[in-house]
């Protein structure tokens, strides 16, 4: 999601023994440890226990058929939210986009804001984004942005340039670029944090419909086979998320347990109100940090330069500094949680993992979100340290193509799933226990299938093997299966 959207994610209490590893244990005391993680760390030795019985295959519920899945990562109100908006993400040019936006607009009434969503640009005959002028003329004036599927850029139109206060006076902000013509007007090309300002004047939803937006998510997650999701609740969704979790009744949030990170910077105001957040199907589980951007913007953060960088940043975005990543995991040990940090480029992995061995975080659960590059000489440090690494395999799919362009030298590394499990059994862990995988719906439908071809054939339906990426890297259907199945099953 947004880089700028916050601060996030996960785990439970196991004290003393070293950066953040688990104790040997057997397979069901793990597990549990893990399932606790989930609860935020805050169950003390009943809660362990309660825990334990789950990851056994205790039925508290009844018993369930088939396999009870988790999606690990993904934005509840914001699956909700894109079915509101203008759909982008299957147009194979700017022309076929601003058509789309200008059929959106034709329903909206004058001064409504115009909302896309999905945008897939390296995949666009042109790769390159509409200007300013051409959003405004196809939303008739009206206020009108277009979301890269990532949501990690945003296209706005002159309209929306205008009430965001955005001119070609206007500064680069920290972790964001204005992208600007010869004549440095911005273009309407915001990267990362630059659209923060834009942000900031699009109407919210009302509380009716966020509240929907929730329930509409939660029904097509379990719909699915989904008995848990990791909300990694994004910034300006986060308020009105949490009312609607709050409202929710027991037997309406009981279709899927939700277990929530907020970013680091609001996890002590929601302690306060803890009473919402610690029942069965709603739980506080950890923080949540962003450490780089994303691939296809050019801001995940690299060990290696890329071959066409964003403006001003040859290696990427970084998002944090050394000091304060160690501040943030330092700070997530004293509350008895852990923290969740974006991480995309194996640079960005890399300083989440050096914070890690230099704090050594007694709260288990630390996690490192996406990982779609790691360096070889990290993969192995995950399992060594005790770290989750929390995968969305299903992205490798709709990202072939980029991959391929922005990472021509690196592209079969991308996703090392088969190195992270064999690195993971090395130190005696099993699929499933430290890789953990997720969609980050609405960037990717929350769809476990998905998530199993990319990691087992790792490449698209209809494609021939020649046609893969990194195939070296495949896991079995089983593995994959582990990656996603629920320790609460039968819940």
């Amino acid at each position: 999601m947004r880089a700028g959207d916050g601060d996030g994610d996960h785990g439970a209490a196991v004290r003393g023994r070293g950066p953040g590893r688990p104790a040997r244990a057997p397979q069901a005391g793990r597990a549990a440890r893990a399932l606790c993680a989930q609860g935020g760390g805050r169950g003390g030795r009943r809660g362990a226990d309660r825990c334990a019985v789950r990851a056994r295959g205790g039925d508290v519920s009844g018993g369930a058929q088939g396999p009870a899945l988790r999606d690990a990562h993904l934005h509840l109100a914001a699956m909700g939210d894109a079915l509101s908006c203008v759909d982008v993400s299957s147009c194979a040019s700017v022309d076929e986009c601003l058509e789309r936006v200008a059929r959106g607009a034709a329903e909206k009434g004058p001064g409504e804001w115009v909302r896309a969503v999905g945008a897939r640009v390296e995949g666009w005959r042109e790769r390159a984004w509409p200007r300013a002028a051409a959003l405004d003329e196809a939303a008739g004036g009206r206020p009108c942005y277009v979301q890269s599927f990532d949501h990690h850029a945003v296209c706005a139109s002159a309209a929306a340039l205008r009430l965001a206060g955005i001119e070609a006076s206007t500064p680069d902000p920290a972790q964001g670029v204005i992208e600007r013509d010869g004549e440095g007007a911005p273009t309407g090309l915001l990267l990362e944090r630059a659209g923060e300002a834009l942000w900031a004047c699009v109407p919210a939803p009302t509380s009716s419909e966020r509240r929907e937006q929730v329930r509409l998510a939660l029904a097509s997650l379990r719909a699915a086979g989904f008995v848990e999701a990791h909300d990694m609740l994004s910034q300006p969704w986060l308020g009105p998320t949490l009312a609607a979790l709050a409202d929710a009744g027991d037997e309406d949030a009981l279709a899927v347990r939700v277990w929530l990170h907020p970013p680091l910077r609001e996890v002590e105001p929601i302690l306060a109100g803890s009473e919402h957040w610690t029942r069965e199907t709603v739980r506080l589980a950890g923080a949540k940090v962003f450490l780089d951007g994303t691939l296809n913007s050019r801001t995940a953060w690299m060990l290696e330069a890329y071959d066409e960088p964003a403006p001003g940043h040859p290696f990427g975005v970084p998002m944090m500094t050394a000091e304060e990543i160690d501040g943030a995991l330092t700070r997530c040990d004293i509350l008895g949680l852990p923290l969740a940090m974006h991480a995309i480029g194996d640079g960005a992995v890399r300083a989440a993992l050096d914070a890690v061995e230099r704090i050594a975080p007694t709260t288990f659960g630390t996690r490192v979100e996406h990982c779609e590059f790691i360096d070889e000489r990290d993969v192995a440090r995950f399992a060594r340290l005790g770290v989750i690494a929390g995968v969305q395999p299903c992205h490798l799919l709709t990202d072939m193509e980029a991959l391929r362009r922005i990472t021509p030298r690196r592209v079969d590394r991308a996703f090392p799933l088969r190195d992270l499990l064999d690195a993971c059994e090395a130190e005696g862990y099993a699929p499933g226990e430290l890789v953990w995988f997720g969609s980050d719906a609405p960037i990717v439908p929350a769809r476990a299938a998905d998530n199993v071809r990319a990691a087992c054939a790792r490449r698209r339906e209809g494609m021939g093997e020649a046609e893969a990426i990194g195939l070296a890297q495949a896991i079995t259907e089983d593995e994959a299966m582990a990656c996603m199945r629920s320790p609460e099953a039968g819940v």
